[in-house]
């Protein structure tokens, strides 16, 4: 894990090890790099690749907007 984090520089923002691939399956992950925002109010948004700063962002303002 360290080492994809390392390689997307992803580092800014919490990782979960999936080892059973329990999260991969409820969230609909096919591969990777993929990532998942689930904000405060539960709403979620996918993407793959390199988070955009903008989501970055909005994953560390409390309250944000979607």
């Amino acid at each position: 894990m360290s080492r994809f984090v390392s390689t997307y520089g992803v580092g800014n923002m919490p990782h979960l090890p999936d080892e059973n691939g329990d999260l991969w399956r409820r969230f609909g992950v096919s591969y990777q790099p993929r990532w998942l925002l689930i904000r405060a109010d539960g709403t979620e948004e996918p993407g793959g690749g390199v988070p955009p700063d903008s989501i970055v962002q909005d994953a560390l303002t409390p309250g944000a907007p979607g």
